[in-house]
């Protein structure tokens, strides 16, 4: 920042650009949020159709409840990759508009002419922010760079989350404690079952 203090300055174009990508990220997260609500959503009516149709079906009672804690246990593990998200994205907005902040004080609203314009490089000072605060972080291995997922961070996803761990815990609870039930619903289908069969024959 020392080089715009003999009096250069910064193109609004150029403000104008970098405050667009920072739009563009806002945009993004807003749109990850809806889709990933959605499939949370989606998820749910998923677990609802697989317990019923296993209580319809108690000769099939153990494979809805394995299908339901596998989908529950992957849905609770997409939530977490869901407040990385968040997460990662809130940090580079953040980095986004302290450039912004900084930025702003050198902005020439002229026509330049008279005016010493040179880059501010934001996108530079943006990565060099977020590298400073540990945010990025190089993939080891693959060498990529990306952004270093953090802690939970909104509400809606931490809640879906400890709704499908709760579901995780509670669905193989309440069948052990309603085998027997189920059993005795087995064994009644199985007579009747078979009376259609024979009618069916003669």
């Amino acid at each position: 920042m020392e080089e715009f203090e003999s009096g250069k300055r910064v193109a609004f174009d150029e403000f104008k650009l970098f405050y667009k990508s920072a739009e563009k990220v806002t945009d993004r997260r807003n749109s990850a949020n809806k889709w990933n609500y959605s499939v949370c959503i989606a998820i749910l009516g998923a677990i609802a159709a697989i317990i019923s149709w296993s209580l319809s079906k108690p000769e099939f009672f153990i494979t809805g409840i394995v299908s339901v804690v596998l989908l529950a246990g992957m849905a609770a593990l997409y939530c977490s990759l869901w407040i990385g998200q968040i997460r990662d994205l809130k940090e580079l907005n953040n980095a986004k508009f302290t450039v912004l902040n900084n930025m702003a004080r050198f902005v020439s609203f002229g026509d330049g002419n008279n005016e010493n314009i040179v880059s501010y490089k934001p996108f530079e000072k943006e990565w060099d922010a977020l590298t400073k605060a540990k945010i990025a972080e190089e993939v080891k291995g693959i060498d990529i760079v990306a952004l270093k997922s953090s802690n939970i961070e909104y509400l809606i996803p931490k809640a879906f989350r400890v709704l499908f761990i709760l579901i995780v815990l509670a669905v193989p609870l309440e069948g052990w404690r309603n085998y027997d039930s189920i059993a005795k619903l087995e064994s009644i289908s199985e007579p009747i079952t078979n009376t259609e069969n024979q009618k069916a024959q003669n």
